[in-house]
């Protein structure tokens, strides 16, 4: 061991009529410990809360959606499909509808966003498969009834609570734009049987969304031969404007292709934000602890006068003495941030893991609180509270090497 790393061991334990140093040390380690682990918990866990909610979103959405300018209906739809599949980066591609409607029942009444989509190519381009909590998908293509002639619908299950329905129940799909009439606009009804329901995680979804057929949407909706627009699957889920620029420059006027990032972007820029804020915040209780290794050198200093005389006496330099308490910093500062570190993992794993915290469901789309474990993240905040406290230690290190032996000597 180096003279200066064997030194500066030794002066972080005081001398036997005084304990204020070793107090000051294990201080010191211990704030550092708690502000490590508490901004790398807080990191992970606002993270984890902003990456389940993507893969909430992507798995009730497709990741790329593509549409008209002008919201008009796209027509030769199953050509403009093979175009849409055939350009670099696509996976799949399924049409979809899109309406506003009203869904009654003998108990309730209220509004949703109706979508008509097509079992076999949906399954490619989202989760909304796996979401189901009762049917299937190619449910949809099935139809019900005594004479076999009513269409299924698939409703979200808050939805179906909402209008107090199950699998098999009768409702009734009103349209706001019906036919005109002697007597003004008839609303257009229709009834539908309710094939299945499904659960995406996310509240707004499973009270706001209904899933039928394209052709049943088609026909409710006035829509023969046309569609709202597609949901594309791309084969790189993580870099996805590749994608959107070559369908862009594909597809061109009037069509409109996006990503489902940029359509949720406030909400996502909003998270980013507030998990920078909570960063920059959480740093403050490191630096805050460093100021005890400013104390601690500041008294080891003053402790170790006469050490630091008879060492300027025998020739080291000050360059000597600066090394010497810096490393006695960088060691409580190493010391503190590793047991930070761990702290942090153990109590990551035991939140991933257990379901210590019982979240409200409806509230926060999930039942236990999420933690994303990345070591990039454990990487930057071991780095900056090492480089945090090396700062800290610089000062009163700088002072130590000032200090002459003979005022050394006279003060001791």
């Amino acid at each position: 061991m180096k003279p200066e790393n064997l030194l500066a061991v030794r002066y972080l334990r005081s001398r036997k009529r005084t304990r204020l140093l070793s107090f000051l040390s294990v201080t010191s380690v211990i704030g550092i410990m708690l502000g490590v682990a508490a901004l790398i918990i807080v990191v992970s866990v606002m993270s984890g809360f902003s990456d389940n909610l993507k893969s909430k979103l992507i798995g009730a959405n497709s990741d790329i959606i593509i549409t008209r300018f002008d919201n008009q209906p796209i027509d030769n739809y199953s050509a403009l499909r093979e175009k849409i599949i055939s350009s670099g980066g696509v996976a799949a591609a399924s049409p979809f509808i899109m309406g506003q409607v009203l869904l009654t029942s003998d108990k309730s009444v209220t509004g949703v966003v109706i979508k008509g989509i097509d079992p076999a190519f949906e399954k490619d381009v989202s989760r909304l498969a796996s979401f189901m909590a009762s049917g299937s998908l190619s449910d949809l293509d099935k139809s019900f009834g005594p004479d076999k002639n009513i269409p299924g619908i698939l409703l979200g299950r808050d939805l179906a609570v909402t209008l107090a329905v199950g699998d098999g129940d009768e409702i009734t799909v009103v349209s706001p734009y019906g036919s005109r009439g002697p007597f003004g606009i008839t609303p257009k009804m229709k009834k539908f049987i309710v094939a299945g329901l499904f659960d995406t995680g996310i509240y707004e979804y499973n009270a706001t969304m209904a899933y039928i057929s394209v052709p049943a949407a088609q026909d409710f909706l006035n829509m023969k031969g046309s569609v709202s627009g597609f949901g594309v699957a791309s084969s790189d889920k993580e870099n996805l404007l590749p994608v959107v620029e070559a369908l862009s420059k594909e597809l061109a006027f009037p069509y409109w292709v996006r990503d489902w990032l940029s359509m949720n972007a406030s909400l996502f820029s909003a998270l980013k934000l507030e998990q920078f804020a909570m960063f920059v915040i959480l740093t403050l209780i490191i630096i805050v602890a460093s100021f005890n290794i400013v104390s601690m050198i500041a008294i080891t200093v003053k402790d170790k006068l006469k050490d630091i005389a008879i060492l300027r006496a025998s020739g080291a330099g000050s360059g000597f003495v600066t090394r010497v308490f810096m490393r006695q910093g960088l060691i409580v500062g190493l010391t503190g941030t590793v047991l930070g570190d761990a702290l942090a993992l153990v109590i990551s794993l035991c939140l991933k893991n257990f379901k210590i915290i019982e979240l409200p469901r409806d509230v926060y789309f999930m039942d236990k609180i999420p933690v994303n474990i990345d070591w990039q993240v454990y990487l930057l905040v071991t780095v900056c509270s090492i480089a945090i406290t090396f700062l800290a230690a610089v000062f009163p290190a700088r002072q130590a090497a000032r200090m002459s032996p003979i005022e050394a000597l006279r003060n001791d």
